[in-house]
């Protein structure tokens, strides 16, 4: 057996447990001593001390890569990896210390590891079956009495010619990760190749001098964190929306906390399962820390990892690890938001961590409640109702959890929408009235009885009340002045509406909703070239966005193009959409324009026979467009009749201006309760 100082470090992702112990007990058959962990829950002060104390010591650091790596966007392994690589910088050259290996087909040029790496050789174990070679070669390199000379230590750890990525590999793989992003960006602009240079250099566009500034050059507050999505390591996907429940309560809690500015959720969110280093991601959402952590659920028992880190310097001003379980979720979470807080040297107000936050004291209910947020974020009709299952479990278990209740609501108004149920539109109403009546002071509840009210009820004066209350119970939440912007463009504000959404992008920069919104807003000004950057942002954002690509109810590009006369265009844009709601009206308008008759009349059938129940506004916007003014008001009839979501829109809809001058426009606005 080696001296403790002779020992080999072997680092991993915790799904490559069984493969890591299969080197480890080779190694140790041969004589070598190697530190492996392997307990089930890691974590807690002690083990972390540990940790750091053993890659100080070691001999050799073994990194473990493979998909299960790849796919780890976070973890404990990376610190390791990190504090393995800045114990190099103090090392002679002579000193063979990191020894990589991977242990599946992983490409090496594509895996993601650090840049310290690629300068050694990296050695392949398919599932961790070590070979005796490699024993051999390990403990050549532990062997104390032959002291290398530099170019030895080189040679000793130098990538092998079959395993090695050369910089043209290592450029090209960066460029291939931008290549979507690139590919959207020329076809949106349709100016050809000038932007490579911009897409190839960086992953961030300079921002037009036309568009809202989303990423703003100021210093971050000193007071600022983002709350980035909790990894989750558990070995059940579906607890994905445990994670993310984690993460987003944190972000409530945290925006209770006076002076603290906290990055809002679809900001932090966009984020998720990307590799953006942390100072990009501080620039970016204008904070000066990060928190951090990973969630893994095994039945009752959960183990939260969180860390606080300073990003201008990489700092740690805080880690700690809870093995608890479940029905504790509540304690960890304001044990966490406390522990920020102190780092960060500020007060936490009596109610900045309260049940109000989470809407419940009974955390299965909670747990059902972001099932029902997971499922209804995905924003299509099979979510929808499987979001109303959560919903109704969560109520089972806690009659009086009205953001459940409300949650429930509206979606099932979404759904009745989307189906073109009229009466259970109606009921989904009543529901959400009596849903607000039961919980007065939750910001909740005005926010989604505000949607309600101006999208299907057309009380735009009940929604800016209940908008205006949202905003004063819960000034930090970026939806509600989002949403109030939107009813300012239904009611022709334009100007107020874009002031209004630009705060809410203030607080949000990314919430690709609010984008589109100020997109919308800008088209009805027909401020074109704003509406072009807002789009292009939008895209750069979200690539493949299709809101940011249709016509219909949606401020698309080829609604942009076919405004501006250039109906080619127009149509390229609507080929690439998908969702047939949006794509039909966009292909039948744009082939109408270019004058493709035949199939302008083909789409238009298609439309009618697809959208007769749930899609007559574009029905009626077509024909408006095609200048069949009575069969466009025909269908603005029919879409009054079953409430679509898209008649509040008519006032700022400029494929529409064709009919202000006919008699029966203004009937229509009186209809939709809408000003002259």
């Amino acid at each position: 057996m080696t001296e403790p100082s002779r020992a080999v470090f072997l680092s991993y992702a915790s799904q490559d447990a069984e493969a890591a112990r299969r080197i480890c007990e080779a190694l140790r058959s041969g004589g070598i001593e190697v530190w492996l962990d392997q307990s089930e829950l890691r974590g807690g002060d002690a083990w972390d001390r540990q940790i750091r104390k053993q890659i100080h010591e070691c001999a050799l650091f073994v990194p473990i890569i493979s998909a299960n790596s790849q796919a780890r966007l976070e973890g404990y392994f990376r610190l390791e990896w990190k504090l393995a690589v800045e114990r190099t910088h103090l090392m002679s050259e002579r000193a063979a210390f990191l020894v990589p290996v991977i242990i599946d087909d992983t490409r090496d040029a594509h895996a993601d590891v650090p840049e310290a790496f690629r300068a050694m050789q990296w050695t392949r174990l398919p599932a961790g079956e070590t070979s005796a070679a490699f024993v051999a070669r390990v403990s050549q390199l532990l062997s104390p009495s032959q002291p290398q000379t530099p170019a030895q230590a080189r040679l000793a750890t130098a990538p092998a010619p079959s395993f090695r990525p050369s910089t043209a590999n290592v450029a090209a793989s960066r460029r291939s990760k931008l290549l979507p992003l690139l590919i959207s960006a020329v076809v949106l602009l349709g100016i050809g190749l000038f932007a490579l240079d911009k897409f190839v250099l960086s992953k961030r566009v300079a921002t037009p001098a036309t568009q809202v500034d989303l990423a703003a050059t100021v210093a971050s507050p000193e007071k600022s964190v983002a709350v980035l999505p909790f990894v989750n390591e558990s070995s059940d996907r579906e607890q994905e929306y445990f994670a993310d429940g984690l993460s987003e309560t944190m972000i409530d809690l945290l925006s209770k906390v006076p002076d603290l500015h906290v990055a809002a959720r679809t900001s932090s969110f966009y984020f998720k399962g990307k590799s953006e280093k942390l100072t990009t991601i501080a620039k970016e959402l204008n904070v000066a820390n990060v928190l951090e952590g990973s969630v893994r659920k095994a039945g009752n028992r959960l183990r939260i990892t969180a860390q606080l880190v300073r990003t201008d310097n990489g700092y740690h001003l805080w880690s700690e690890t809870y093995d608890r379980d479940t029905k504790d979720i509540f304690k960890v979470q304001d044990e966490i938001s406390a522990a920020v807080v102190a780092a960060l040297k500020l007060k936490l107000a009596a109610h900045a961590s309260v049940a109000g936050s989470r809407g419940t004291t009974n955390s299965e209910a909670y747990n059902q409640f972001l099932i029902g947020q997971h499922f209804n974020r995905t924003n299509t009709l099979d979510g929808y109702r499987r979001a109303l299952v959560a919903y109704d479990n969560a109520l089972a278990l806690d009659p009086h959890y009205e953001m459940a209740r409300t949650s429930l609501a509206l979606t099932s108004a979404n759904i009745a929408d989307q189906i073109g149920d009229g009466p259970g539109l109606e009921r989904a109403l009543a529901d959400m009235e009596q849903s607000v009546a039961r919980a007065p002071d939750q910001a909740w509840s005005y926010r989604h009885r505000g949607l309600a009210r101006s999208t299907w009820l057309w009380d735009y004066a009940g929604a800016t009340s209940d908008f205006e209350k949202a905003i004063a119970l819960d000034p930090t939440e970026p939806f509600g002045l989002m949403d109030y912007g939107a009813v300012l463009a239904f009611l022709g504000q334009f100007k107020a509406a874009i002031e209004m959404t630009q705060k809410a992008l203030a607080l949000d920069p990314l919430a690709t909703d609010a984008i589109g919104n100020l997109a919308q807003a800008q088209l009805a000004l027909r401020d074109w070239a704003a509406a072009e950057a807002t789009l292009v942002r939008l895209q750069q954002i979200s690539p493949g966005n299709e809101i940011s690509l249709g016509t219909s109810t949606n401020p698309g590009m080829a609604a942009l193009r076919l405004l501006q006369g250039r109906p080619t265009e127009a149509l390229t844009f609507c080929q690439q959409v998908t969702e047939l709601r949006i794509k039909m009206p966009c292909v039948a308008q744009a082939e109408y324009s270019s004058n493709h008759k035949p199939e302008a009349e083909a789409a238009l059938a298609e439309l009618l026979k697809t959208g007769a129940t749930n899609n007559t506004y574009a029905i009626a916007q077509t024909y408006a467009w095609r200048g069949e003014t009575a069969k466009a008001f025909e269908w603005f009839d029919k879409a009054a009749a079953v409430r679509d979501a898209g008649l509040p829109q008519i006032l700022m809809d400029r494929q529409l201006d064709s009919l202000h001058k006919d008699p029966r426009w203004k009937a229509l606005l009186k209809k939709v309760n809408l000003p002259e």
